[in-house]
């Protein structure tokens, strides 16, 4: 089985508590107005990788880090694959698990009747992104947005207790530049001008 994916990211340390590695799915139908991700709404870019393969590397990696964050893109779109990766992770690992969706919860418990994404997701992020309600909270895009702790196959609505405003930036072997985390009103720009100064070009989309 194959997940397509856009990018592997890490340390991290703003999507989820403490130390973590990221992974952005690619493909997105909801193209929410003001999307910052707007680039991985395409199914026909990214790479396929095999889930037990990813799962394999992060294992390979884990020490020292506290979980993996799953964004996107919209990781539900692809579920079979979600609920492979994260069966693996939290029957093998110590690695808690936080996603991001843009359905809301009450949407993902009609959409898939199994409901296996309350056993094997620790944090769940839900709603679609809403520019006119754009939320300076890191954990939220937008504040209509919602926070889950999945306990005991439930999901108890929780208010997110992460105040870190750190940055994760990496720069891949073709001199792109990804940065992780929901930014602030304005805060792009800050970011731009900061790798301006320092002779970086960079325009985030």
């Amino acid at each position: 089985m194959n997940w397509r994916l856009n990018k592997i990211q890490y340390p991290i340390y703003n999507l989820g508590p403490g130390k973590r590695i990221g992974i952005w799915v690619q493909g997105c139908t909801l193209a929410c107005d003001g999307c910052i991700n707007e680039m991985i709404w395409s199914k026909k870019k990214g790479k396929s990788i095999a889930v037990y393969d990813l799962y394999q590397f992060i294992e390979s990696i884990s020490d020292g880090y506290d979980g993996v964050t799953i964004s996107g893109g919209e990781p539900f779109q692809q579920y079979e694959q979600l609920i492979a990766f994260c069966y693996l992770i939290k029957t093998r690992t110590k690695l808690n698990i936080h996603c991001f969706t843009g359905y809301e919860i009450e949407e993902l418990e009609a959409l898939f009747l199994d409901k296996l994404f309350f056993n094997y997701i620790d944090y769940l992020v839900d709603g679609r992104y809403v520019k006119e309600l754009h939320s300076n909270n890191n954990l939220f895009g937008s504040s209509n947005q919602k926070m889950y702790f999945m306990d005991g196959g439930k999901a108890k609505e929780i208010q997110p207790t992460i105040k870190k405003n750190r940055w994760s930036l990496s720069v891949t072997n073709d001199g792109s530049i990804y940065m992780a985390g929901i930014p602030k009103a304005k805060e792009i720009e800050k970011i731009e001008q900061s790798l301006r100064d320092i002779g970086i070009i960079k325009k985030f989309k």
